[in-house]
């Protein structure tokens, strides 16, 4: 039994100079990365909405007085969290470092915990941090990206109750965070009743169809910027990302049961999107917002599925890249 006992303890000794090494080595890519989209994207108008996150770090005091002089719900329905940031760091900061230090963090925070998920498919990991849906959120969607980076310190913290206060903290950062967690209870409450997995979808759908139909009633209601912003009716799509996610769908419904129930909120988000992929403008950001969760219930894929949708998704990312190579700055760019 000695030698076994000896072997097993020198195994032990290994995983943990590998663990060790894993999570030095991720941090140094997660640091080139953020420092990569802080230091090689112009921070001028060359951006799309850069000026707009720059005119946030400068008045982001006024901007929030004058959500409060239309009432507490406006103040509230309209990130007071981002706001707060924003005037903080700008008593310390000049607007194009303010943007910056937002930049860094998020990047930074998104990218190490994604690469630390599963060191087996690190590859992969650093696939989803080119995703161009990934991506974008640390290039022009900042106040979301920054959003996603607490969601995702929330998902994967151990603490309930810090889980609690930073995914809470989200809907006030970026507001398509209200409706992922109205989604994320939605679904514990659809598990907590033992739904089966066809009727959960079903619900998922109707619940789709129904916040399709009345966001634009909401945002005027509450006074929400996006009330201004965006077009709540049918939108010009080109059907790509439909079919993408439909094929995804298919491979994570054919996974079995241990899978669908584990990722039920992944699959949730893929139902919600489809639902309303061909009405509604805005509901493509909502599903932006849990994009990252999505792509890693992925990992759980066995056999032939795995396989698909590593190809599947390659093939999407190149289409996606190549149609973006003869617009300015990859489509990020204002053609300026």
């Amino acid at each position: 039994m000695q030698p076994n006992i000896a072997y097993s303890s020198n195994d032990f000794l290994k995983l943990c100079h590998f663990n060790r090494a894993y999570k030095i080595g991720i941090f140094l890519i997660s640091l080139i990365y953020s420092f990569a989209l802080v230091y090689l994207i112009p921070m001028d108008g060359l951006i799309k909405d850069r000026l707009n996150y720059l005119n946030y770090a400068s008045n982001s005091d006024i901007i929030a007085l004058s959500y409060l002089s239309k009432g507490l719900l406006s103040f509230l329905f309209n990130e007071p969290v981002w706001l707060v940031i924003n005037i903080v760091l700008n008593q310390f900061f000049s607007p194009k470092h303010v943007v910056s230090i937002i930049v860094f963090f998020s990047a930074f925070i998104s990218a190490y915990l994604i690469l630390k998920t599963n060191p087996k498919y690190f590859i992969f990991l650093l696939f989803i941090l080119l995703f161009p849906q990934v991506i974008i959120k640390y290039i022009i969607h900042l106040r979301q990206g920054l959003a996603i980076s607490i969601f995702l310190l929330g998902w994967f913290t151990h603490s309930k109750p810090f889980r609690l206060i930073l995914l809470g903290l989200t809907p006030f950062i970026h507001s398509s965070f209200f409706f992922v967690l109205l989604l994320l209870a939605y679904v514990f409450v659809l598990k907590r009743m033992k739904f089966a997995y066809d009727l959960r979808n079903i619900a998922i759908l109707i619940l789709g169809l129904a916040i399709g139909l009345s966001l634009g009633l909401l945002a005027n209601l509450l006074g929400a910027r996006q009330a201004n912003e965006y077009q709540f009716s049918t939108t010009d799509v080109s059907g790509l990302g439909f079919i993408f996610w439909l094929c995804v769908f298919i491979l994570y419904s054919l996974q079995g049961r241990n899978f669908v129930n584990k990722h039920t909120f992944a699959i949730s988000n893929i139902v919600f999107y489809l639902t309303t992929y061909f009405f509604i403008e805005i509901t493509g950001r909502i599903f932006e917002s849990s994009i990252i969760i999505v792509l890693l219930a992925s990992l759980d894929l066995t056999a032939w599925r795995r396989k698909v949708f590593f190809a599947t998704i390659t093939l999407f990312v190149l289409l996606s890249w190549l149609l973006r190579l003869n617009q300015p700055w990859f489509g990020w760019g204002t053609g300026l």
